[in-house]
């Protein structure tokens, strides 16, 4: 099994942390999974508010020196994102407090894409992974798995890859 890093595109609110440091393997093959976060984001559709953009100020000042500076408001689930445990269970870690081997290390994919496109409805279930391990390998400890669905060739189209037109469209 190759090694892979999987790189998303992680907002934090607050951060008082120093970035870590690590040494990186030329043999790590790194897989950004983010989609651009622009006026195309996709936002859950029971958010009410999509991504706003406002100029707080742009142009000469009084001191005659160019100053740029902009507000941004977004819902937490646009986009690439992250759930932390906190998000479905009380008292658990928040993204700040999520270790960096929690979201980065071996991955491996299951495709259930077939079956995915074919119903809308469609649930993973433990049959997919023992399948996957019998075309493969046994699934070592702490790997990362990725469920590869196909809705991914329809984003932006959030009729197609929600499933619904409900919700926030795009920023203003």
């Amino acid at each position: 099994m190759r090694t892979v890093v999987l790189a998303m595109l992680v907002l934090f609110t607050a951060c008082n942390q120093q970035p870590a440091t690590s040494k990186v393997s030329k043999e790590i093959e790194w897989i950004d999974l983010s989609y651009t976060f622009d006026s195309t984001t996709l936002y859950w559709p029971n958010n009410v508010k999509s991504f706003e953009h406002s100029t707080e100020a742009e142009g000469k000042t009084a001191l005659g020196y160019f100053y740029s500076s902009y507000s941004i408001c977004t819902p937490e689930h646009g986009g690439t994102h992250l759930d932390a445990p906190i998000h479905f269970s009380e008292n658990k870690l928040t993204v700040d407090q999520l270790p960096l081997s929690s979201v980065t290390g071996n991955a491996i994919v299951v495709d259930v894409s077939v079956n995915a496109l074919a119903n809308r409805d469609y649930l993973i279930s433990i049959a997919d992974i023992e399948k996957w391990e019998k075309e493969n390998v046994t699934i070592p400890d702490n790997c990362i798995v990725l469920f590869r669905t196909g809705y991914g060739k329809f984003y932006p189209d959030r009729q197609q890859y929600f499933g619904t037109a409900k919700g926030s469209r795009s920023y203003s």
